[in-house]
């Protein structure tokens, strides 16, 4: 197997995989949710170490991709991605266009969940301290 294939092969492992911590994360951050709602604290202090594990394993793959694509001689962005995926037969191409699509979707409610997250324990924090004066 050529290396080439090998780079591609391991791009699109790594979307598959990101696509299965997105999944993971997003659970955890309902869990994030429902922990600082009912102020389990201690709970809250596990999921969060858990969530910071998911974020360091999703930044350590996308700087993997950037280096494959690199290697790959395409541009690291959108563009450099989709010139890959042109290179793959029609059914494998347009699996590798939907994990693609997915894994975005996927990250974009990530972060509409860790921004609601976000906002809750801004409240949270503001009622405290009108209730402390």
């Amino acid at each position: 197997m050529s290396t080439r294939l090998q780079q591609v092969k391991s791009l699109l492992q790594g979307i598959r995989e990101d696509g299965m911590r997105y999944d993971t994360l997003r659970v955890q951050l309902e869990q994030q949710r429902l922990c600082m709602i009912r102020r389990a604290s201690e709970e809250l202090l596990a999921v969060n170490d858990e969530i910071q594990h998911h974020y360091e394993q999703l930044k350590n793959s996308s700087q993997q991709r950037r280096s494959l694509l690199q290697l790959l001689g395409v541009s690291v962005n959108r563009a450099g991605l989709e010139q890959v995926f042109n290179w793959l037969p029609g059914a494998q191409k347009n699996a590798a266009k939907t994990w693609w699509q997915s894994l975005e979707q996927k990250a974009e409610r990530c972060k509409a969940y860790n921004e609601k997250n976000g906002e809750l324990l801004i409240r949270q924090y503001e009622f405290i301290q009108s209730f402390l004066g």
